[in-house]
């Protein structure tokens, strides 16, 4: 599990009046440096719905506010690491790149039940393709494990609970410690068909070490995953693979874990409240890997979806630039260009939401924003209605940031 990141949690960000040309929500919050320092965040989403046959998307008559924390599916209050992330949160600082995120249920060709089918997305120059499969199981033979057939589905969810991965979880009293213990795939112990090897366990006093090889043992049938990678398959439980997914992954898992630093006994004593020095701002980004842009989307990009509605799909983004005014203080006037670092693509709705983001240092503070947009030439900018501003810092915005 990752360490708890130092926090500075429940301060509003500064007293700033926020004019809102765009008529899409926004939300400014304050947050804690690297170093300690102050930054006022503002960060503006937009939902727009889904087109077809090239056409541009058109933004949406109901717009979705900006989501203060990530949302769990699965027991994320008795056992998290089986959770996984219904929604990611929009209150981070702030994306060296842009995530590419797809969520809900990709639906077979043609709207027919399929054993299988390769679905994906590309975003301008990114592509990225996985297999769906309907249910199938791992089952246990006198020389191996042999994968079954998997049954015809008409949709698969994209949860990253039928991906690859998955845990065992060990009892105190099998520990040398006398704390409970969790063996897991480090990239998805939420997933399913995985087996640990005896090199996963090994830090294990020999009670453990006993406890999960009887266990694995003993196992006769799995689940297999139903998310893979096109060109490699996962074929029996021991299979050293990373799970497949296009949704949000959770910050204790890796990739994402690894961008913390290490909160260790240095970092306690040399840099506490502080992050690490090695913390790493690509901890932010909650897409994986391989759908992950950099640098920053433009905005006016061609989307293609293929397989994850019955038939292929192509639109393109809207080709907005966000444009914000400040007044500081001090009497200066500062414009900023927010970034475009997150574009959600959601099936069940058939959106797709747009978050731009830009911060503000507090040691000059901001006493007056106007935001307002506009277009590059693929769709027309919003309308210039005057909305109320949202202020404030929800409890479970993160609370660091990486300097750009």
């Amino acid at each position: 599990m990752t360490a708890p990141l130092p926090a500075d949690h429940g301060r509003a960000a500064s007293n700033a009046t926020i004019v809102n040309h765009t008529g899409m929500p926004h939300f400014w919050f304050q947050q804690t440096g690297p170093e300690g320092e102050c930054l006022d965040v503002l960060v503006v989403r937009a939902t727009f719905d889904f087109a077809a046959h090239g056409e541009t998307i058109t933004l949406a008559q109901e717009q979705h506010p900006v989501v203060a924390g990530d949302t769990y599916a699965g027991p994320v209050s008795s056992d998290p690491l089986r959770s996984v992330i219904q929604e990611d949160g929009d209150l981070v600082p702030y994306k060296p790149g842009t995530d590419i995120l797809v969520s809900g249920h990709a639906l077979a060709p043609g709207g027919l039940a399929c054993a299988q089918w390769v679905a994906g997305i590309r975003v301008g120059t990114l592509k990225k393709l996985v297999r769906l499969h309907g249910p199938r199981q791992f089952r246990k033979q006198a020389f191996g494990w042999r994968l079954g057939t998997a049954s015809p589905v008409e949709s698969v969810c994209l949860d990253y609970r039928l991906a690859y991965g998955g845990c065992v979880d060990v009892a105190a009293a099998f520990t040398s410690d006398g704390e409970a213990d969790t063996i897991r795939h480090s990239a998805n112990p939420a997933g399913i068909g995985w087996l640990p090897a005896p090199g996963d366990y090994k830090h294990l006093g020999r009670a453990g070490r006993t406890f999960v090889a009887r266990w694995v043992a003993e196992q006769k049938m799995l689940a297999a995953p139903q998310i893979e990678a096109p060109l490699d398959p996962v074929t029996h439980p021991f299979s050293r693979l990373p799970p497949q997914g296009l949704s949000a992954i959770v910050r204790w898992c890796t990739p994402r874990v690894d961008y913390q630093g290490d909160f260790d006994a240095l970092w306690r004593a040399k840099r506490y409240p502080l992050l690490p020095e090695n913390f790493d701002s690509r901890y932010f980004q909650n897409a994986p890997a391989d759908m992950v842009i950099t640098p920053h989307l433009r905005g006016d990009e061609t989307v293609t979806m293929t397989g994850l509605l019955p038939d292929k799909t192509d639109m393109v983004l809207p080709g907005w630039m966000l444009i914000v005014v400040a007044r500081l203080a001090s009497g200066g006037n500062v414009i900023s260009i927010p970034l475009l670092d997150t574009l959600r693509f959601d099936l069940d709705r058939r959106q797709v939401s747009m978050v731009w983001r830009t911060h503000f240092y507090d040691d000059d503070p901001v006493v007056d924003i106007a935001i307002a947009a506009t277009s590059s030439g693929n769709a027309a900018a919003p309308a210039q209605p005057e909305v109320q501003p949202l202020s404030g810092v929800d409890d479970g915005a993160d609370p660091t940031y990486r300097a750009r």
